[in-house]
């Protein structure tokens, strides 16, 4: 296992105070579990939207920068996901070659947080930024 996932691992809780979404509104509540096997990092994401539903989004990656195809998912058909630093990983995904979506992983140990800038790349629409502030569970 590369020692720079470690600090990463376990269960995180999303604080919305601390929370900014440029598209949609802030979602009541969530968690995120990171988990590692075998050199593959996943990301098992469940939040309570502001209409109170629950969405779950699941995906994984080698955080070796390769771009990978991610089957089934019409979102995005390859995924890459790299160490930018020991405190920093990042995911692109692409479609058709394209960046759409790219989110860096900010790891403060100390605080005990892990805040997430997503940028997604809508053809039709443009660009959006957001940013969803994580506390470790205890």
């Amino acid at each position: 296992m590369d020692e720079r996932v470690k600090p990463f691992l376990g269960m995180w809780i999303l604080d919305p105070d601390q929370s900014r979404y440029d598209q949609g509104a802030a979602p009541l509540g969530g968690s995120m579990k990171v988990a590692e096997k075998d050199g593959e990092i996943g990301f098992f994401i469940k939040t309570v939207e502001a209409d109170g539903q629950t969405i779950e989004a699941n995906f994984s990656g080698i955080p070796d920068g390769e771009d990978r195809q991610m089957p089934q998912n019409s979102f995005a058909d390859t995924l890459s996901l790299a160490f930018e630093s020991s405190s920093t990983l990042t995911s692109e995904a692409k479609k058709n070659g394209i960046v759409i979506m790219t989110a860096r992983r900010e790891l403060d140990d100390e605080a005990g947080t892990l805040t997430i800038y997503q940028t997604v790349h809508l053809l039709d629409v443009g660009s959006f930024s957001n940013e969803a502030v994580y506390v470790r569970a205890q």
